[in-house]
């Protein structure tokens, strides 16, 4: 998938120091139906809220804020909640409209969450 790469990049951008770019907005088919069509934005946003927070994280490691072994937790709670975004596409893709909304709603907040937990460490 679109974010399982953007967090290999990021993985490879640790031992670099390069930043990435968050992917555009996908646009939501207009032949699902409006249900799916809601559970599609969240499953976008939680990708693109995925991407957000690598980019965070390869910053902050590039400017000192996170050690490498920091980072490296949170890329692997990222990873895991990737996986669980693909899981929501998939539960989409099968008809599991509710299912799949759910869980990128859920999804979505614990990714921010993390986010918001990263970018408190450029206050201490």
């Amino acid at each position: 998938s679109l974010i399982s790469a953007v967090l290999v990049s990021l993985t490879i951008a640790l031992g670099g120091g390069c930043s990435m770019m968050a992917p555009a907005p996908v646009p939501v088919s207009e032949k699902l139906s409006p249900a799916a069509q809601t559970a599609q934005r969240g499953i976008n946003e939680a990708n693109i809220t995925l991407a957000a927070a690598a980019n965070v994280v390869t910053q902050y490691v590039a400017d000192g804020i996170l050690t490498k072994p920091e980072a490296q937790g949170y890329v692997a709670k990222l990873k895991d909640y990737a996986g669980k975004v693909d899981q929501a596409q998939k539960m989409l893709d099968s008809g599991d409209v509710l299912g799949a909304k759910n869980q990128a709603e859920l999804l979505s907040r614990l990714i921010v969450a993390l986010h918001r937990e990263v970018a408190a460490r450029s206050r201490r």
